[in-house]
């Protein structure tokens, strides 16, 4: 057998192979193992709440629920700026970034505290701590 015969064949197993593997797994997502989403699923399912600062920024209509989800759903979770492992006796948060707006997740028990949260520009009727 030649080596042409040996790539063609090669070739043919390669697109039998990939037909099979788009027909098992379709549309699915492989990326769900990933750190990121596992992170953005753990803080999303119990459920958000803000501390004193965020719920003033809330009913000024500075910040929506919508926008703290879209923060953790689309920013960027910075583990250098998070303490996941508790060691600061604080409680267990994640830092996540997005433009120029940031937060921190903190897990509790029940649900996910959102504190330290910074906006670009807050209204100036909001009188907030």
């Amino acid at each position: 057998m030649t080596f042409i015969q040996r790539l063609w064949r090669y070739m043919i197993g390669i697109a039998i192979g990939t037909m099979l593997a788009f027909f098992f797994f379709g549309s699915r997502s492989c990326t769900n193992w990933l750190p990121n989403p596992q992170v953005r699923q753990f803080l999303g399912d119990p459920g958000l709440m803000g501390d004193e600062r965020t719920r003033c920024l809330m009913q000024c209509g500075a910040v929506t629920m919508a926008d703290l989800r879209g923060l953790l759903e689309e920013g960027d979770i910075q583990y250098s700026k998070s303490d996941v492992r508790n060691e600061q006796e604080s409680g267990k948060f994640y830092r996540i970034e997005q433009d120029s707006r940031a937060a921190e997740f903190v897990v509790t028990d029940t649900t996910t505290l959102v504190r330290a949260l910074e906006l670009p520009s807050a209204p100036s009727a909001c009188d907030c701590p």
